[in-house]
């Protein structure tokens, strides 16, 4: 990949930000941003005619996910990224922006608001050199079975021994792209907080899936978060963390079109204090496991048809900072004694990361298990 800083200065991305701010992201046709172009196309988005403002929005999503406390905050406003703030006028995302430090609209515009785009700008250049220094390195070796999606027979559970499914199916794409799976398992902290629309953790995508939204590009109903808050308000726990292991069902919303039918929210990730990182417990990915299943066989006699498959993530192997190896091992320490019962659902292990499906392919074979069709 060329060397995108000819193309992509701190001056020129801060007056596009400047731009962006006073024009808000539905307006992004009506402005000529070669700078963002450029960072875009180092960063490999797509930067034709139509898709170009969905790829400066996502990548000012990525800059703010890398933020921290207040900035994130104050930064998201500024440039329309939070959640239903995008059709909003320049002047209220600044006052809110303004509220965010106590100070002025005036003063936040003299000082702060300086100070946000410039990092910004900042932010967007340290993306495109980290790109261009992965871009040198080596291709990682391809999936196993060149396939993106592999059947594991496991050893004495299969069906022809009547005790089980005895399959497990690893699939390596990405969770949008997921049709006809019942029941999709997002990793969620303990509060039941779920990641902003924008940001590329499983929990974000779900919900920036699952969202509805109008012809403008304005949300219109934050579906999964909307009825998490609801449980969490029937049982008065509003603002409250409920014990790690536990697990909430929604609906789908939109996700409901490619077969999704239920989504469950494993509150797994406990907020280290003082930090923006998160600890996984073996004993709450156990527990959260065990109740995905309980929820399903309660569950599955509801629906027409019957609930019938589920899958899992590997609960902390992004964020939550896990060694792929832990998290596999804290998975299965869940998924062994439920693969054993007779009315198993069909189950699915979902990553979208080459490197995370030889390692569980890997360690599935060590278990035992051997690679039938692909589906």
């Amino acid at each position: 990949m060329p060397d995108p800083s000819p193309a992509v200065r701190h001056d020129a991305l801060v007056g596009e930000l400047r731009a962006i701010r006073e024009r808000g992201l539905l307006r992004l046709r009506d402005v000529r941003l070669p700078a963002l172009a450029a960072a875009a196309t180092a960063l490999g988005l797509p930067v034709g005619d139509d898709l170009l403002p969905s790829s400066i929005t996502r990548l000012l999503g990525e800059v703010v996910e890398r933020l921290d406390g207040s900035l994130a905050t104050a930064t998201a406003y500024t440039l329309g990224v939070a959640p239903g703030t995008r059709d909003w006028p320049a002047h209220d995302r600044r006052q809110r922006a303004a509220q965010v430090y106590s100070v002025s609209v005036e003063r936040f515009r003299k000082s702060h608001e300086r100070m946000l785009l410039d990092n910004v700008a900042q932010e967007i250049l340290a993306l495109c050199a980290k790109e261009t220094s992965e871009a040198e390195e080596p291709e990682p070796a391809a999936p196993p079975l060149g396939s993106t999606s592999v059947v594991f027979d496991l050893p004495g559970r299969g069906r022809s021994t009547g005790v089980g499914g005895g399959r497990i199916t690893v699939l390596c794409r990405p969770v949008e792209t997921l049709r006809d799976v019942d029941v999709v398992v997002s990793s969620e902290n303990v509060y039941l907080q779920m990641s902003k629309t924008y940001q590329s953790t499983l929990s974000g995508t779900l919900r920036n899936a699952a969202a509805r939204w109008d012809g403008a590009g304005a949300l219109t109903d934050d579906v999964l978060q909307r009825e998490l808050q609801e449980w969490l308000r029937r049982r008065g726990r509003l603002g409250a963390a409920v014990a790690p292991g536990t697990v909430v069902p929604t609906g789908s919303g939109e996700l409901a079109a490619q077969g999704i039918r239920r989504v469950y929210h494993a509150a797994v990730a406990i907020p280290r204090p003082r930090s923006h990182g998160y600890a996984i417990e073996p004993g709450a990915v156990v527990r959260a496991v065990r109740q995905a299943f309980a929820l399903l066989r309660h569950e599955r006699d509801q629906y027409d048809p019957p609930l019938r498959s589920l899958c899992f993530p590997l609960f902390g192997a992004g964020r939550g900072g896990l060694a792929l190896e832990t998290s596999w091992s804290y998975l299965w320490a869940g998924l062994e004694a439920e693969l054993g019962a007779r009315d198993v659902p069909d189950v699915y292990l979902l990553t979208r990361r080459d490197e995370v499906m030889r390692t569980v392919s890997d360690a599935l074979r060590g278990l035992g298990a051997h690679p039938v069709q692909s589906p």
